[in-house]
């Protein structure tokens, strides 16, 4: 995965503790259904004008390869997949920007009969963290924050998505560990256990009913004189929604429910309200399709004296074919994060793509992205401004 597809899906990932579902009921591990290896690689080269996102700017430009090779194997009605997606970039003027993400899975699903399924994934993964993504300052980084996850899912499953009803049952477990830059205060256990309860009203529209608790275990930590904080917290959301693909025209899912989070340490403020979520996908014609996003949800802190605080964010997308081997690709993002400090202390931050794929050969694609992004808080450290213009070329072996 290039750089700027990276930055923008870790942008997108502020919904997960909302969108936990969508991951549980209808996880895409085994979209891929031919059987056999699969192998695939992106070479991206780019450059930005602010690689850490603060106000001092340092600009620099990388080399990625990304290699992303997958497994599927299937067993009568029963499907085993091992994938692995790397990412490897060097950077022209400052080594220590250099990073090796990975992220390796292997998955099974078992069709046990006609109702009764079950779905079992473990995960290891190895990534950085997008300067500026969180409520921390970036003035003091000299390279990316970088962080280890090690993830568990086993998801149960009675009744199809055809039927008129549907259970699914997931508990899921995950480990962060940060390495480097004195993190490691934000080093967590997550475990999450997630019932979705589905209806179906018309063929293709089901209305779903969803209740998920998660405990967050984090180790105390010494701030300060005298000083110990603990960012443990229990969350709980209940939602209601619907799940449509109503006509070929448009797909998607929209809940809204109840959410709150209850910290351990009194001294953090804790957080309940209203939780929403939308993942819509438009196609007003065949060569035309638009995004559409919406999340309210809770965020970690990244900060070890400061209590966890409520994120909202906008996004739409569009995609649309030129000419029948070429796209125009564009992506708007709002976020806007409202931290409950003494200054009362609001982040809103703007990320703009737009770009030009072309396929050069039917398994053979190059790309041309510009990325825009923007932080503006009312505390100036947490400002920054950057552009970042890259080039990738990208295999698609199917």
């Amino acid at each position: 995965m290039n750089n700027i597809n990276t930055t923008l899906f870790s942008n997108q990932t502020l919904s997960a503790s909302i969108l936990t579902f969508i991951g549980m009921v209808s996880c895409n591990t085994f979209a891929e259904e031919r059987s056999g290896i699969l192998l695939n690689a992106d070479l991206s080269t780019a450059y930005t004008d602010n690689v850490l996102n603060n106000i001092e700017e340092k600009s620099d430009s990388s080399i990625t390869f990304s290699p992303d090779a997958k497994y599927l194997a299937l067993i009568g009605k029963h499907k085993f997949l091992l994938s692995y997606d790397g990412e490897y970039s060097v950077y022209k003027n400052d080594s220590k920007l250099n990073y090796n993400n990975h992220a390796l899975a292997l998955g099974a699903k078992f069709d046990h009969s006609h109702k009764f399924s079950t779905e079992f994934k473990l995960g290891y993964d190895k990534k950085f963290e997008d300067p500026g993504s969180t409520n921390s300052s970036t003035l003091a980084l000299t390279e990316f924050n970088k962080f280890n996850v090690t993830s568990a899912l086993a998801k149960v499953s009675y009744g199809q998505r055809t039927s008129i009803g549907q259970i699914v049952v997931g508990l899921k477990r995950n480990e962060r560990e940060f390495t480097n830059n004195s993190q490691s205060f934000r080093d967590v256990i997550q475990n999450q256990l997630t019932a979705t309860f589905f209806y179906r009203i018309a063929p293709k529209t089901r209305l779903l009913f969803q209740a998920s608790t998660a405990e967050y275990k984090y180790d105390d930590q010494s701030f300060g004189i005298n000083q110990v904080f603990n960012q443990s917290s229990d969350q709980n959301l209940y939602l209601a929604g619907i799940e449509w693909e109503a006509t070929a025209k448009s797909t998607g899912v929209f809940k809204i429910g109840y959410q709150d989070k209850d910290y351990q340490d009194t001294r953090f403020n804790d957080i309940s309200g209203l939780s929403y979520a939308l993942d819509m996908i438009w196609k007003p014609n065949t060569y035309t399709q638009i995004n559409l996003g919406t999340t309210r949800q809770t965020t970690e802190s990244a900060q070890i004296d400061q209590s966890g605080f409520l994120s909202t964010s906008y996004s739409i997308g569009l995609s649309h074919n030129i000419m029948s081997r070429t796209a125009l690709n564009a992506k708007y993002i709002f976020d806007n994060d409202d931290i409950v400090t003494s200054s009362k202390r609001s982040d809103k931050r703007n990320t703009a793509i737009i770009g030009i794929s072309h396929s050069l050969r039917t398994w053979l694609n190059i790309n041309l992205d510009y990325k825009y992004q923007d932080k503006s808080s009312n505390i100036d450290e947490f400002n920054y401004e950057s552009n970042t213009i890259e080039l990738t070329l990208e295999s698609e072996f199917k």
